[in-house]
């Protein structure tokens, strides 16, 4: 739960800082998994005044004008905006400041005129569409005033883990509650009280409800005059800071509302509904409908619908349908607030895969009583900002409501567990400060529980509910208690635990080998003798004349487990080692140990199956392993497709470098090195000489964008000699920001293409983080990339 500090203290004084109240919160139970900080992005811009406007003489459409923004003398700005203009009120972003998207404004001139700034419209701040002219403001203010006093604001964002049996903390208020409890502060609650002006003795919603069982609450309100239009700015900045997109003011303030209390609400257009009644059932065989997403499911028997006289307009509790939207024409609302049986909807949910912020909820167990609380709330907000006028008293039908429950607390069970000495009266106060109220009983307590804290089903529950106010960091502790105390993880332990999961991820074995090796193994895999790996450090007293050395590599060890693994007829391995090897360096006592990595791939990529014949491991398959094995460890190397060590085959294999040092190898085994195997197999090998583990970075989650993004499929003609690694490193290069990925996907030689080239397609992916782009700035990056290709490797678009 996404939970904004400016939208939380309409409901409760914070006065600790941002970081004080997710440490108090998670140490009360409300674990904070993040804390996000949002600076107000409207804090460059400026209010400013137009004292004179001009035409500009070198362009029809441009004026050359003077602002004044406060400053010893006015700047001179040149705006293409129509209604521009003297005397104008107007937004400034001086030059070497950035608008909210980002784009830094710069200094110079156009065509021929200065400009040191700019004069803002409503799309370029974000706040709306209309690019057709400048925002004509009426403020009031003296030039040089800041503009984000009455836009934009600073705030927090705390990412709040609800765990499923809390669903009240899926509400502000929920959140609230607990702050206040927390410090001792008052609980605010919103305005629900409709103004009596606004409301009309207009009839009754008619309600039946055929399943008390899947629906023992429901309540419809009508009402009229709506006018449906944008939301104010306070109501769209409150949805922006949840993450939801304003639509309009009708279906804002039902998501508004949502998130306040945590109830999901509907609104339907009463005009759209056949009949005068609203019916609660269960779905006809073979009933179908259209969503609100405009796709069309057939209905199961056991699904709960919301029905007019003729056909379903809602799936209960998860969406409406289209046939009963609000749009720009409606003038009369049914606002729903129902109560709906968590199983059900969990069915339903799952059932047609349809989930929703509303089915969230409901399959947590709504709260009963916020039924009706939340339906005036919505009712006050329509009445405010969509002129609305409502029905004096709702339809409220509850065939079944919910027994009252209550809990005796036992002092001494409690004082028992915890080690403390509380008595009643200071129990009943902390209770209280989380509304749960309680009376003596005996020498115990009865507590109350409300609707919304329906997890509290037992006494130990309200004990823990004691502890967390109370403290855990208050509880005694008792001296005669022993633990075992574990040392923290270091660096190299976390980050070599990480590339054991990734291996193991990608269908990896480890192995562990032994620390010494046989040195005939370095002259089988025919190194020179001025290879490092001759540097050889030897034991004094072996175990076995032929192990006297100390490992210099991973590779003679994992060689043997191979053979081994060969001659027992298992031909299908991957199998990975991360471990020290030993090398000598004169004049010291100890060798040099750097940790290396290895790793062999025999057989197929995917297991033989009728339907599609197995695929042997390739070049390409090790390739992509080494750069998620260098991803991981965040090494920035080069692939380097050349010959490498006389035991890996010419042509088929790669370095790995970092400037002109050499850092790891790849490719096929030659079948020299395993000729007593009588091999059927291809092996490929991979080493990296040095994985530095203290210095990989830590991952860091990235969020599931929110935007859609733009796919290019290009054909491009590669002279002979180019490589494609050159080609994939010149496209990231040039590809900017916004290029997410790109793919190649086929490879092409033959007639209709120049002799000596070869025509690769290559799929590329763009995507914005912070808004969604249009093709018009996908294909002017396009270009540059087009540009950079043909200007560094001569690669150019097939015709």
């Amino acid at each position: 739960m996404l939970i904004s500090l400016n939208w939380l203290r309409d409901y409760v004084d914070v006065d600790v800082s941002p970081e004080q109240l997710a440490e108090d919160l998670t140490m009360a139970g409300l674990n904070v998994e993040g804390l996000d900080h949002r600076p107000n992005t409207f804090a460059p811009l400026l209010v400013g005044r137009v004292l004179t406007c001009e035409k500009h003489p070198n362009a029809d459409r441009l004026s050359v004008c003077t602002v004044d923004i406060g400053e010893d003398k006015p700047r001179d700005i040149v705006c293409g905006a129509p209604n521009v203009r003297a005397g104008l009120e107007v937004v400034v972003i001086p030059a070497g400041a950035t608008l909210p998207d980002g784009t830094l404004i710069k200094k110079g001139k156009i065509r021929g005129a200065r400009s040191e700034g700019m004069i803002c419209s409503e799309i370029e701040l974000g706040l709306g569409e209309d690019a057709s002219g400048i925002i004509e403001l009426s403020l009031g203010e003296e030039p040089g005033a800041s503009f984000a006093k009455h836009h934009g604001e600073e705030d927090w964002i705390l990412d709040i883990e609800v765990t499923p049996n809390r669903p009240d903390q899926l509400g502000y208020l929920g959140v609230a509650r607990e702050v206040a409890a927390i410090y001792g502060k008052k609980l605010r609650l919103p305005d629900t009280e409709i103004p009596a002006a606004s409301l009309q003795p207009l009839a009754p919603v008619p309600v039946e409800i055929r399943d008390p069982e899947g629906c023992p609450r429901y309540i419809a309100r009508r009402l009229d005059e709506v006018g449906v239009a944008a939301s104010p700015a306070w109501l769209c900045r409150r949805l922006e800071s949840a993450g939801l997109r304003p639509i309009n003011n009708v279906v804002d303030i039902t998501n508004f509302v949502l998130l306040e209390t945590g109830h999901p609400l509907h609104a339907f257009d009463a005009a759209k509904l056949q009949g005068a009644e609203i019916i609660v059932r269960r779905a006809a065989a073979g009933e179908r409908t259209t969503t609100l997403e405009e796709e069309t499911i057939t209905l199961d028997p056991d699904d709960l619908v919301i029905a007019d006289a003729e056909r379903s307009v809602a799936i209960a509790g998860v969406m409406g349908c289209e046939n009963s939207k609000v749009e720009e024409g409606t003038k009369v609302l049914v606002l729903e607030s129902a109560y709906f049986d968590s199983a059900s909807i969990r069915r339903t949910r799952q059932r047609h895969e349809l989930s929703t912020d509303s089915s969230y909820r409901f399959e947590r167990v709504a709260d009963f009583d916020m039924a009706a609380f939340a339906s005036a709330r919505a009712t006050r907000l329509l009445v405010e900002l969509a002129g609305a006028t409502a029905a004096s008293t709702p339809n409220d039908v509850f065939p079944r409501p919910p027994a009252e429950h209550g809990i005796l607390l036992r002092l001494a069970k409690l004082n028992g567990l915890l080690g403390t000495t509380l008595d009643a009266d200071a129990v009943a106060t902390l209770l209280a400060r989380l509304e749960l109220p309680a009376v003596p009983e005996g020498e115990d307590l009865r507590v109350a529980v409300p609707t919304f804290r329906r997890d509290l089903a037992q006494e130990i529950d309200l004990i823990e509910e004691v502890a967390r106010l109370y403290g855990y960091n208050r509880v005694p502790a008792e001296n005669l208690v022993r633990n075992t105390l574990y040392s923290a993880l270091s660096d190299e332990e976390r980050s070599s635990s990480r590339l054991h999961g990734l291996m193991v991820g990608l269908g990896y074995q480890e192995v562990l080998t032994s620390s010494f090796m046989d040195e005939r193994t370095l002259d089988l895999m025919k190194l020179p003798q001025d290879d490092p790996r001759r540097r050889l450090v030897t034991v004094r007293n072996p175990l076995v004349s032929f192990n006297s050395k100390m490992r210099s590599s991973l590779l003679p060890g994992m060689l043997d487990v191979l053979k081994t693994n060969f001659h027992r007829g298992q031909d299908e391995l991957r199998i990975y080692q991360l471990g020290r090897v030993y090398l000598h360096r004169e004049g010291e006592k100890l060798p040099e140990e750097p940790t290396q990595f290895a790793v062999l791939l025999s057989g197929g990529v995917s297991p033989e199956h009728w339907s599609l014949a197995g695929a042997p491991a390739s070049l390409a398959d090790l390739s992509g392993l080494t750069e998620a094995l260098v991803a991981e460890a965040g090494l920035d190397v080069e692939t380097v497709f050349e010959n490498t060590d006389s035991y890996l085959s010419p042509g088929m294999s790669f370095t790995l470098r970092m400037g002109d040092v050499c850092v790891g190898q790849g490719g096929l085994l030659r079948p020299s090195l395993l000729r007593d195997l009588k091999q059927k197999r291809d092996v490929f090998c991979l080493e990296l000489f040095h994985v530095p583990l203290e210095g990989i970075p830590e991952s860091r989650y990235q969020p599931i964008p929110a935007y859609p993004a733009l796919r290019r499929d290009l054909a491009l003609i590669i002279p002979d000699g180019v490589r494609w690694q050159q080609v994939a490193d010149a496209l990231t290069r040039a590809g900017g920001k916004w290029l997410e990925s790109h793919r190649l996907f086929d490879v092409y030689r033959g007639e209709g293409i120049p002799e000596n080239t070869g025509s690769y397609a290559v799929r590329l992916v763009f995507r914005s983080m912070d808004a969604t782009l249009s093709d018009k700035q996908v294909d002017k990056q396009l270009q540059r990339i087009l540009k950079s290709l043909k200007d560094s490797l001569q690669v150019s678009l097939r015709s």
